[in-house]
C-alpha cells in the first residue's frame, strides 16, 4: 500500500457518518439509485468490446438481456455496500437541500 493509499483510508474515515433523520433515509436511497446507475453505467462500458457468444443464441434479444443483468448486477453490488459513492452522495443532497432552506 502506498502513500496516496493510506491518505485516502484516512480521508475516509475522517468523513462523518450521515445521522439518521427526516430526510436522510430519503437522500440515501436517491443516493444509491444514482450509484446504482453509475455502476451500470461503467459495467455497460466494460462489456461494449465483448461479443455476444452464438452458443447462446446471439441477436439483438441477448443484447437485451445482457443489459438487463448488467443492471442487476448494479443493484446487486450498491445493495452489497456499493463503491461508497452514496453516502458523500446523499451528504451533498442534503447540504444542498439545507442550502436552499436557509
Amino acid at each position: 500500500m502506498n502513500a496516496l493509499d493510506t491518505a485516502a483510508i484516512r480521508s475516509a474515515a475522517a468523513m462523518p457518518r450521515l445521522q439518521a433523520g427526516a430526510g436522510h433515509d430519503k437522500a440515501m436511497a436517491v443516493a444509491r439509485e444514482f450509484e446504482a446507475v453509475f455502476v451500470a453505467d461503467a459495467l455497460k462500458t466494460m462489456w461494449q468490446g465483448i461479443p455476444v457468444d452464438p452458443l447462446t443464441g446471439g441477436g439483438t434479444g441477448a443484447e437485451t438481456w445482457r443489459e438487463m443483468l448488467t443492471d442487476t448486477y448494479a443493484k446487486d453490488l450498491v445493495a452489497r455496500g456499493g463503491l461508497g459513492l452514496a453516502e458523500p452522495v446523499a451528504r451533498e443532497l442534503l447540504k444542498i437541500q439545507e442550502d436552499s432552506a436557509a
